[in-house]
């Protein structure tokens, strides 16, 4: 039950994101262009299934792409990792940006 109250309620959010630029569009089509669409009807269906396509992407990244990247960066920005399982304390505290250089560049080129 947990995957269909997950779905629902990124169904309402992306309704709620997404309404404001349906009323816009709509409200163009009908106030300044004062023409009623050809195809009202399939475009409101295509609508729906534009929101529901966007709830399964959205569920998908939650809980596939998010997991795997705060993964990621937890096991990249590990100091053992950087230094090795052997790093003393005293290495662990010098620590500064300069030595994650490589995760900012990776992250910018994923980014970018």
């Amino acid at each position: 039950m947990d995957i269909i109250a997950d779905l629902f309620a990124t169904i309402l959010a992306t309704t709620r994101d997404v309404l404001p630029i349906a009323v816009i569009i709509f409200g163009f089509q009908f106030v300044v262009i004062r023409k009623k669409p050809a195809n009202l009807g399939q475009i409101l269906i295509g609508f729906a299934w534009v929101l529901i396509g966007l709830s399964f992407f959205l569920v998908g990244l939650e809980w596939c792409l998010f997991p795997l990247g705060r993964l990621m960066a937890e096991q990249l920005t590990d100091p053992a990792f950087i230094h090795g399982a052997n790093a003393s304390v005293s290495v662990l505290q010098d620590i500064n940006w300069r030595d994650y250089y490589w995760v900012y560049l990776f992250a910018f080129l994923i980014g970018f």
